[in-house]
């Protein structure tokens, strides 16, 4: 492989259930209680920010004010996320996930972070986890809102590196991404293990966590 990317939220830090709480809280305060947060939650799960908060202004049949939907995208990540992922101390990558990045920059294989999360939580990661020990913050790609899905995410994140997508090595979670991630051209992906993962040729290895990678999979 000539270049790693990685998705981030539940790829290389569990916050699945972070994302849950913060999530609920938000349109619990946004409703005031007239929408079964948990329920709503269940149908949006994986939806961006905005495209998020905006169904629910539509539920609610509230005006669609951007600058509004825009403040809530934003109050989920620095007014509940973050300060969750403080509460429960969640300040470490998954298992493996440090021995390996330290790994691929020993072995000076290029990597960067492809997420869709936002500038706020991408700042937040850096500083929180102090990413900047393997990720050059500069070319990591996130949803600045110029990318329409994951598929522009990791093209535009293998063209940071000058690298073609088809000789990088992808980590992902999300089976809508992970298709993303094929559609892109990705031949080579290795998926965190879950009952929803897709089944397709160009998964190479399916682990729990980085303890599990087979780093055979590098060399091919």
């Amino acid at each position: 492989m000539k270049a790693v990317l990685f998705d981030y939220n539940g790829t290389l830090y569990s916050d699945d259930d972070i994302n849950n709480e913060a999530w609920i809280a938000t349109v619990n305060e946004i409703s005031g209680g007239k929408i079964n947060a948990e329920e709503f939650y269940i149908d949006y799960i994986g939806v961006r920010n905005y495209p998020f908060v905006e169904a629910v202004f539509k539920e609610l049949g509230l005006p669609l004010d951007p600058e509004k939907i825009m403040y809530w995208a934003k109050a989920k990540e620095t007014k509940y996320y973050q300060n969750i992922c403080r509460e429960k101390g969640r300040d470490s990558l998954k298992p493996g996930a440090a021995k390996l990045l330290d790994h691929l920059k020993e072995k000076k294989i290029p990597i960067n972070l492809c997420t869709a999360s936002i500038i706020e939580n991408v700042n937040f990661y850096f500083d929180y986890l102090k990413l900047d020990r393997w990720f050059d913050k500069e070319t990591v790609v996130y949803d600045s809102g110029e990318f329409a899905d994951k598929k522009e995410m990791y093209l535009e994140g293998a063209v940071r590196l000058k690298t073609d997508i088809r000789d990088c090595l992808i980590f992902d979670d999300s089976p809508a991404s992970i298709r993303h991630a094929v559609a892109a051209g990705c031949e080579n992906l290795v998926v965190i293990r879950k009952p929803d993962n897709p089944d397709l040729i160009q998964i190479k290895q399916r682990i729990n966590d980085f303890t599990e990678f087979d780093y055979g999979l590098l060399d091919i």
